[in-house]
């Protein structure tokens, strides 16, 4: 067993991964469990070293599991990794015992989610497993025992629980830890990244024993074994409660003064996308291809349509008149709808999954958007390609547009600005340097652009730069992985930027100077926060909808509406506040009446 090996392109990345590899290929193993972080990146370089420093003896015998590495930048959507490794979750039996690889990776996020599908499929899979022959499950992320990367862990651990798991084995975290409880033993496993190590499990038939051992091998070629545990295999565990786990908590009802929770409607997948508005119609998207539109009234809400399109993992765009939404899908196609049925209008083949959130240009009647490593602009009326830019580097993001330029940042580390009619460069500006690998995790890959006051904002994970519209020159630049949530103007010639560790300031987009700064004490990703009225309600990665003052940006309370994670952009329709969160469910939450007023 290995995990992190996290081969990057550097050739010197692979040259501890191969002696390693070189020694469990001379105990000549009956297979190989990876736990993931195989790349650094998830770039087809990284691929291939990979790949290079597996010996023969071993290939075909290498049982792999994504980790976040592999998925958090992947322009593919899992796509290159599923072309060298297969589709997972996947499970065989050998010695008598079920092995099954989860997936609990995220594409586009850091930490990891199950989901009621890998859910349903986990419980099928340990369900058909002959009677009284025992389970191991291999993953990436651990869980249960103080560890927090997985939202929905307590219903893993819950499923498990009711059956014969014994083992479960994950990487992640770098360090070698064993938890056991119930007759369920986790282990975590040292990185190869760190140290030449792996791990070696030999099954005792007469003992009815699992018996693991760490191995570490010296400069010299020589290797030190030595026992980590030893788990028994025979027999039923005994039941009880999941290792490491407490009840799952509920939701307190809020106070009268705080917002209030209206209503809630469930998707398939994840709402990750964010939330279009067009007047009182909301519509929101999800990682299971549904695309559903409402109508918010007050505390009422009513279904309007509902379709199902590819996977979609950015907010849809609305055109000025409210008839069209403009839905990006990871199937590689960006769709257009009639935002009053939901009827496909047109769809543009990218031949790419589409990643980015769509722009409406309205000047020209162009959508502009990415796919893969180009930028496009088509027709919003009939779909028509009207201009393409290639090789500019992967983009999550949003463009921003003056009527005359969009406005870019992607991954090659650039930001650019191009002729609207045309496409033509007008000029760049270089965000983040270094080897491909810095570039690729540093740059502006997520970054939504935001325009004001003759300056376009964008951001990378080291902080946010101003640049002149007119010529790309760098105005300021404010400290802080401030690229996630998405930078928020307001009409006074200031901003709202905020970084995912929960710091909201308050600058001027003159000079960038701060008005106020507001440290909420929580992580807050890809959500951000939507202003209204004289407040801006601050969504957490938690599920938590935190009030803060734009006056002097003093927190004025907070409410938890959701238990699983929260990466979507949050919308205010009327005095409802609309989001979403990794479970699947759209939240409508009724904000206090005296910030009736959206602005």
């Amino acid at each position: 067993m290995v995990s992190d090996t996290h081969v990057g392109l550097d050739p010197g990345s692979a040259a501890r991964l191969s002696r390693v590899y070189a020694a469990v290929a001379r105990l000549a193993p009956d297979f190989v469990l990876h736990c993931g972080d195989i790349t650094d990146t998830g770039l087809p370089g990284e691929y291939d070293r990979y790949q290079q420093a597996v010996p023969a003896a071993l290939r075909g015998r290498i049982r792999h599991v994504p980790g976040n590495h592999e998925v958090r930048w992947d322009p593919t959507v899992k796509g290159l990794y599923r072309a060298r490794f297969g589709a997972v979750p996947y499970s065989f039996d050998a010695g008598g015992v079920h092995f099954t690889g989860l997936d609990l990776t995220q594409p586009l996020l850091e930490p990891g989610h199950c989901g009621a599908a890998a859910l349903e499929w986990l419980d099928r899979d340990l369900g058909r497993r002959p009677t009284g022959m025992p389970a191991l499950l291999f993953q990436h992320f651990p869980v249960g025992n103080g560890h927090d990367d997985v939202d929905d862990q307590a219903a893993l651990l819950k499923l498990i629980a009711g059956h014969d798991v014994r083992v479960l084995i994950a990487g992640h975290i770098h360090r070698e830890t064993v938890t056991q409880r119930d007759g369920l033993t986790q282990m975590t496993l040292r990185a190869v990244r760190d140290e030449p190590v792996f791990y070696w499990a030999v099954l005792n038939d007469d003992r009815g024993t699992l018996a693991v051992s760490r191995v570490a091998l010296a400069d010299d070629g020589t290797q030190a074994s030595s026992p980590v545990v030893t788990v028994s295999l025979p027999g039923r565990r005994t039941a009880g409660p999941p290792p490491g786990s407490a009840p799952g908590p509920s939701l307190p009802a809020a106070p009268p003064e705080l917002p209030r929770p209206q209503w809630r409607l469930r998707l398939a997948g994840s709402v990750q996308g964010g939330i279009a508005v067009a007047g009182p119609v909301v519509t929101a998207v999800s990682t299971g291809g549904d695309v559903a539109a409402v109508h918010v009234a007050d505390r009422r809400v009513s279904w309007l349509w509902r379709a199902r399109l590819g996977p979609v993992y950015r907010r849809p765009a609305v055109d000025g008149g409210a008839r069209t939404l403009f839905v990006p899908s990871a199937d590689g196609y960006l769709y257009a709808l009639d935002a009053r049925t939901g009827l496909v209008r047109w769809r543009f083949a990218a031949g790419a999954p589409v990643l980015s959130e769509p722009l409406v240009a309205g000047r020209a009647g162009y959508v502009v958007f990415g796919a893969r490593d180009q930028l496009l602009a088509v027709d919003a009326a009939t779909g028509q390609l009207a201009w393409s830019v290639p090789g500019r580097g992967f983009s999550a993001g949003r463009a921003a547009c003056d009527g005359q330029r969009v406005y870019t940042a992607a991954a090659d580390g650039y930001a650019r600005a191009h002729d609207l009619r045309t496409g033509r460069e007008a000029w760049s500006h270089r965000m983040v340097s270094g080897d491909r690998h810095r570039v690729a995790l540093y740059g502006g890959w997520d970054s939504v652009a935001v325009l004001g006051a003759g300056a376009v904002v964008v951001a990378t994970v080291s902080g946010s730069q101003a640049l002149e519209t007119a010529t790309g020159t760098l105005r300021w630049s404010f400290p802080g992985t401030t690229m996630y949530p998405p930078a928020a103007v307001l009409g006074d010639g200031t901003a709202l930027l905020t970084t995912e560790q929960g710091v909201v300031s308050r600058v001027g987009l003159g000079d960038g100077g701060v008005v106020w700064q507001a440290s909420l004490g929580m992580r807050v990703q890809n959500a951000g926060l939507a202003v209204a009225g004289d407040s801006a309600w601050v969504v957490s990665e938690h599920g938590r909808l935190i009030q803060v003052r734009l006056a002097d940006g003093r927190e004025q309370g907070s409410v938890r509406y959701a238990l699983a994670g929260c990466y979507c952009a949050p919308a205010v329709v009327g005095v409802t506040l609309v989001t979403g969160d990794q479970d699947g469910l759209v939240h409508g939450i009724r904000l206090p009446p005296v910030i009736a007023k959206t602005s």
